[in-house]
């Protein structure tokens, strides 16, 4: 008698888990690995949407999931782990996603249970994922969520976070703004875009204005609701940049920053692009060559270096060097979910650290009297407020002259802070 053969897993849920199993089991960031699993093979239009939406969404959602299913499993811990993702991406798709009926999420994920030498677990995956199908509406109550638990306990459940995050986020900024914060990453994040250079900016520009569901616009920059799209995207596409880090850099005054300007953290040029569109005189640097090549293919007018904001000494005296530090990345949960599933508590000190030795030698590198503007894009005090003070107590002379964080109730679902700092003559 022939062994079955498990059918091919459908070509979403397949590029979905293995985006997200290069992502939770090797560390890699989420957007890289499914770009990879994608450009792996020609894939439909279609197939790219449900693989995105399942990936980003299964990664936000994946503590309540992970909740769901333990109800139902004595012991989730003894799966293998890429089944145990299977059965989470299945569930994810059961409780969530409105448009896929339950049997379908049941019979690929039984299928590929199958694909496991030497277990049976296709029993155990169908009996299981039968018993979250029967939830229905259950599985979005929170009382459901509540059952013998601590309220830390209910928040980690039901917003689906580490336990440490939630609890930090509660002690430095209290019960109701940490509610907002936890309801914001559940969410994907607002469609920004930045017309700046594009050859149709003024038709787009006006285009745009006119929309109706606009969430908010600053300079060529627009904040639309998240999920918009475009049926008939012009050429060149349209440049995507987050709005809420936008905002951050207008709330610092850059017109006043005294000239030239080393982005000194600049990555893909997002910020750099708010700068140029100022006609403010702007050089950048970053220690990744792939992100500088970006830059520089977007703005060829930028003058680049490859280097270490920590040790560097830029090819001219800066005016003002705008930091926007490596982080911890908790206020942009939304846009990368995975960061949360990564990061500990620990990671944070070392962070501290590292963004110590970079504004000091900022300071180092710009003219005297010159100006720091200090960006995260995270809500912890110790890397935001903590980090600045700290700066200011051991340079005396230095001054805060502006400090700004995304407020809770943004309807961007991403959250920034910046603070701008005056050098001693």
């Amino acid at each position: 008698m022939n062994q079955h053969t498990p059918k091919p897993l459908p070509p979403a849920r397949r590029i979905a888990l293995e985006a997200l199993s290069h992502c939770l089991f090797s560390g890699h960031d989420i957007q890289a690995t499914l770009d990879t699993a994608l450009s792996a093979k020609p894939t439909d239009p279609r197939d790219t949407g449900v693989a995105t939406e399942i990936a980003y969404g299964y990664l936000r959602h994946k503590g309540r999931v992970e909740y769901v299913l333990s109800r139902f499993l004595q012991d989730p811990g003894k799966l293998p782990p890429k089944m145990r993702l299977a059965m989470g991406v299945a569930a994810y798709e059961m409780i969530f996603l409105d448009k896929v009926p339950a049997y379908a999420s049941v019979d690929w994920a039984v299928e590929f249970s199958k694909t496991k030498p030497g277990t049976r677990l296709s029993g155990l995956f169908n009996a299981v994922l039968r018993r979250v199908a029967e939830l229905g509406e259950t599985a979005h109550d929170p009382d459901f969520y509540r059952k013998d638990a601590s309220g830390p306990e209910f928040l980690t459940r039901w917003y689906s976070c580490p336990q440490w995050l939630a609890d930090m986020w509660r002690h430095a900024y209290g019960e109701a703004d940490t509610l907002a914060y936890l309801k914001a990453q559940l969410n994907p994040p607002a469609l920004g875009i930045n017309l700046f250079g594009h050859p149709e900016a003024d038709e787009l520009y006006a285009d745009l204005a006119a929309l109706p569901e606009v969430l908010d616009i600053e300079g060529m920059s627009f904040a639309l609701p998240p999920g918009t799209s475009f049926e008939d995207e012009p050429r060149p596409p349209l440049a995507r940049q987050s709005f809420a880090a936008r905002q951050v850099i207008e709330r610092l005054s850059p017109a006043a920053w005294p000239e030239p300007v080393w982005d000194a953290c600049a990555g893909r040029g997002g910020k750099t692009r708010i700068l140029r569109e100022k006609n403010i005189d702007t050089f950048a640097s970053d220690i990744h060559r792939g992100r500088l090549a970006a830059l520089s293919r977007e703005l060829p007018e930028v003058t680049t270096f490859e280097a270490d904001a920590a040790t560097a000494t830029p090819p001219r005296q800066p005016g003002t060097v705008l930091l926007d530090l490596p982080c911890s990345g908790l206020g942009v949960l939304s846009r990368r979910p995975d960061t949360k599933w990564k990061r500990t508590a620990r990671d944070l000190d070392d962070l501290v650290r590292l963004q110590t030795e970079i504004l000091d030698n900022a300071a180092i590198q710009a003219r005297p009297g010159g100006t720091l503007a200090v960006v995260t894009c995270t809500l912890n005090p110790d890397e935001n407020q903590g980090l600045v003070r700290t700066f200011l107590a051991a340079h005396p002379g230095a001054a805060l002259q502006t400090e700004w964080t995304t407020p809770p109730d943004s309807p961007l679902n991403e959250f920034f802070y910046g603070a701008l700092i005056t050098l001693a003559p």
